[in-house]
């Protein structure tokens, strides 16, 4: 089977990149902006692109002769994408549309696995439930905006027959460090604030509730939606579970061993949007999949800091 994957170099991507990679089943075609001497030389089986999902003839040499195309790419996060939301829809909704319109006149009608957002698509709820894929849509972002709107044109699309689509709406992942200066990502972004002694910025409430999801599970629902899929279907994929950041942060002290995190809140018009509560319902990957995640997070979080430490 080939496998064409977008955003191939970003947080998600690698990851899976190599999760795939390692499983030796699958011709690889990578897409990326900017393709480095490393990424090469670490997945030497890998066809890298270098090209912008912007160019028509960049996504018209990508799709040809690919069986499945798992689109990662997108730039901005919920804390930035309303600063210009013109700017968000060409950077983001423009590109994935260049990408079906490539597919379109193609005309294989492959199967496209997308991620999308557990965590920025749902209308906010106080009563404490957990979000089924059924839910009212409300996003409170550009961000999610655009996400749900690559739902809804993936679905237009598996109903005019020209492909396939499963959405996949997950929750917060986890399981590398992220650079210092991210604004998404809280527990790779903690912890390599603390590897270099840096204070911890969180952005909102620290009460707020969020589902975390290990990157390895996740990439066992990628594999499982590359073979089992129908027309059009949405899944959640998160953990069934809800933790504050304080609790991350309180969890990140007990395995690390430190007495006390410097925290600095930052707090604006857009972090005080930020939904209180978002807990994924993952009944139906169950139901329908048979999956569910296997890492629990004090185990991930655990894990994850051995690696930090044995690598200093």
């Amino acid at each position: 089977m080939k496998i064409g994957i977008t955003g191939a170099s970003g947080f998600l991507g690698s990851y899976l990149l190599n999760y795939l990679v390692h499983l030796e089943k699958y011709d690889l075609y990578a897409l990326s902006r900017n393709i480095s001497s490393e990424k090469i030389k670490n997945f030497e089986s890998v066809v890298w692109i270098e090209g912008d999902l912007n160019s028509n003839q960049v996504c018209a040499n990508f799709v040809k002769n690919l069986d499945l195309i798992i689109h990662l790419a997108h730039t901005n996060t919920p804390l930035t994408s309303n600063r210009d939301i013109s700017g968000d829809t060409l950077l983001n909704l423009v590109p994935t549309l260049n990408l079906l319109q490539a597919i379109r006149d193609y005309g294989a009608s492959p199967h496209i696995i997308y991620a999308s957002s557990g965590g920025a698509i749902y209308k906010p709820s106080l009563n404490y439930q957990s979000f089924k894929e059924s839910d009212p849509c409300e996003p409170s972002s550009s961000y999610g905006i655009q996400k749900l709107t690559v739902e809804n044109y993936l679905r237009l699309s598996a109903e005019q027959k020209w492909l396939t689509a499963t959405c996949l709406r997950i929750g917060n992942p986890y399981g590398v460090l992220l650079p210092s200066e991210r604004m998404q990502g809280l527990i790779g972004v903690a912890l390599n604030q603390i590897l270099h002694r840096q204070p911890i910025k969180i952005y909102g409430d620290p009460n707020n509730v969020r589902d975390y999801i290990h990157l390895e599970d996740m990439c066992r629902m990628f594999e499982l939606v590359i073979h089992k899929h129908s027309s059009f279907e949405v899944y959640n994929v998160g953990s069934g579970k809800g933790y504050s950041v304080n609790q991350i942060l309180d969890l990140i002290e007990k395995i690390v061993g430190i007495s006390m995190i410097k925290e600095v809140w930052q707090t604006s018009q857009t972090t005080n949007q930020l939904p209180s509560w978002i807990v994924l319902n993952i009944k139906k990957s169950y139901e329908n999949l048979s999956w569910e995640p296997l890492i629990e997070l004090e185990q991930g979080l655990g894990t994850l800091c051995e690696q930090i430490l044995w690598n200093q």
